[in-house]
């Protein structure tokens, strides 16, 4: 039976997860994975159905005919290419609030501990490391000054919102993270604390990579790492 590993990465929004997580995956040659991606195309599928967030068993109906996947750094609703919708303001404040829904937790776990059975990961998120992952090979708390990230999400948006509004909007999501009673945004207590405030993506990259060996040196795993580009399908 193959044994396969697992990179887990939590922090805030902008902290620049997702961009390290996936250079430091092609870098290795492991499968990334976007777990907030999972979570934005189920608020699509609920805002598109109209359904009532209290309303749980509708949302366990929708969730039993939606089908939710990623294909490189694409994200697919129902066969429905929907990533450019992903990070719109509008799907972007209602993440928060159907995240906290159990049966969404578990429909997304599931889906990311399918592909994580079948190859090696770096998964990003906002529990991957504490509740997803706690055994990951590596596990880092991604974070940056709140100003730099409001920054990095108003040039992602195009510069369409004012960038005090996006601060404030990115403010409220750390706010609801960190206080909602299921599965919390934390550091876990053996993370690796990477600030990429003032670092380049290569700085993090390598910095994180250098980590990794020192890891698999000191547990005597056995780990390919090669730079190889796999995404999952």
């Amino acid at each position: 039976m193959s044994i396969y590993y697992q990179i887990a990465m939590d922090g805030p929004a902008g902290a620049g997860k997702s961009t390290i997580a996936r250079s430091l995956a092609k870098k290795i040659g492991f499968t990334y994975v976007n777990s907030g991606g999972l979570y934005r195309c189920f608020a699509i599928a609920i805002r598109d159905a109209a359904i009532d967030t209290n309303n749980i068993n509708e949302i366990v109906r929708l969730i039993t005919e939606t089908r939710v996947r990623q294909l490189g750094d694409k994200f697919f609703l129902n066969d429905q290419d929907v990533s450019e919708r992903c990070y719109t303001k509008d799907i972007s404040a209602f993440v928060p609030v159907i995240s906290k829904i159990p049966e969404i937790r578990v429909a997304c776990s599931e889906s990311q501990e399918a592909i994580a059975r079948s190859t090696n990961i770096v998964i990003e998120g906002r529990d991957t490391t504490t509740v997803m992952f706690p055994n990951a090979l590596l596990k880092a708390y991604v974070t940056a000054d709140p100003k730099l990230r409001a920054q990095r999400r108003w040039e992602q948006s195009g510069r369409t919102s004012s960038l005090d509004d996006i601060l404030i909007d990115l403010l409220k999501r750390d706010e609801a993270d960190m206080t909602r009673t299921i599965s919390p945004l934390k550091q876990a207590e053996d993370a690796i604390f990477l600030d990429t405030t003032g670092k380049s993506i290569d700085e993090c990259v390598n910095f994180l990579f250098d980590e990794l060996n020192k890891i698999i040196k000191r547990k005597g795993v056995t780990v390919n790492l090669h730079p190889h580009v796999h995404h999952h399908k």
